[in-house]
């Protein structure tokens, strides 16, 4: 039976050597991607403990910040040790951007600012925001360089431009290199592929080689080689984001293929450790926000862990069943006695 788990042990990262990527310093170039709804701040400290080198806010609204909503201002708390934290902002013109960014570090500093410039769903587009902006370099440009004059390293994240878009990636990637963007993270679809069909892979060596040290890598991340890939090609970092839902521990297990001392525990975790991590994320949810959106992180993690694990299929069918925070924390306190007696064993 698991005991409570210690939450503080989430504040201890893997102490790895650091470098200097677009003006911030990171632990290594493995970083967790911002996803909406999911990159709050105990997701952030979850992976930082699993060894990921810098963390991004999920995408903030910058017309919310700026209208005072309560719910954009709650997405900015930080916990201490998620850091190096990149601040991502989304917005459809240059001041709501930059009133976004300075009513965001009234009371918080973050490593860098981010544009989001990849997102393809309607309801950002529709506000000129996201992978819009990839339609208008000229505005692109321009919150490029505003964003700057608050001091901080800009950091975008871009797809790969399709036909009808006025620049082709490398000459878009030129532009805002030139307007002083510090770091760049690259999505190998185009805005209308949304996230169907293939990542160009391609697409970003070639931007990597043109800007060394400049371009980070995203889309269909799933295995260590693939961040690999990336990394041999030239490329600065590697952003998880799907992949790292699929399979939590993929993030100490590419660190390990690179050489970085990785805990045996993470690159080969026990159930009982697996469910520790889990109860204590959501623990931390629980607290920090609360126990509905504590049941929907955890039980959407639950489907990236435990594999291979004879008999845990009926655990998850029971704990997609369940629903109440206390009750999903009780079941992953059972786990262990029921992968042990399955054969007789009832959840109750």
């Amino acid at each position: 039976m698991l005991g409570k788990t210690d939450s503080s042990s989430f504040d201890k990262p893997l102490n790895n050597p650091s470098l200097e990527i677009g003006g911030v310093m990171a632990r290594n170039p493995l970083w967790l991607a911002p996803l909406a709804g999911i990159t709050i701040s105990p997701v952030r400290k979850f992976f930082v403990f699993l060894g990921a080198g810098l963390v991004h806010t999920e995408m903030i609204s910058c017309a919310g910040l700026s209208r005072g909503n309560n719910k954009t201002g709650n997405m900015l708390e930080p916990d201490p040790c998620e850091t190096p934290l990149v601040l991502q902002l989304f917005a459809g013109d240059v001041k709501t951007l930059v009133e976004g960014a300075e009513i965001a570090l009234q009371n918080h500093s973050f490593a860098a600012l981010g544009i989001n410039m990849a997102c393809p769903m309607p309801k950002v587009l529709k506000k000129g925001a996201g992978s819009k902006l990839l339609e208008n370099p000229g505005l692109a440009v321009e919150m490029v360089t505003q964003l700057r004059k608050l001091g901080y390293p800009v950091w975008l994240k871009i797809r790969k431009t399709g036909d009808l878009h006025p620049l082709n990636t490398l000459s878009l990637c030129q532009e805002l290199v030139t307007a002083g963007a510090s770091h760049i993270t690259i999505h190998g679809r185009t805005p209308s592929q949304r996230y169907e069909g293939i990542s160009d892979r391609n697409a970003i060596y070639e931007a990597a080689r043109e800007f060394p040290g400049f371009i980070g890598a995203s889309g269909d991340v799933f295995n260590p080689e693939d961040a690999l890939d990336f990394l041999d090609r030239g490329c600065s970092a590697v952003l998880f984001a799907r992949g790292a839902l699929r399979d939590p521990f993929l993030v100490p297990r590419t660190l390990a293929k690179m050489g970085y001392n990785v805990e045996e525990r993470m690159i080969y975790p026990s159930t009982g450790f697996q469910a520790e991590l889990l109860k204590g994320m959501g623990e931390d949810i629980q607290n920090k926000y609360n126990a509905k959106i504590a049941e929907i992180l955890v039980k959407r993690f639950l489907s990236g862990m435990f594999k291979g694990i004879p008999g845990v299929a009926e655990f998850r069918r029971q704990f997609a069943m369940t629903h109440g925070w206390d009750n999903l924390s009780h079941l992953l306190d059972k786990l262990q006695d029921f992968l042990e007696r399955r054969d007789n064993y009832e959840f109750k």
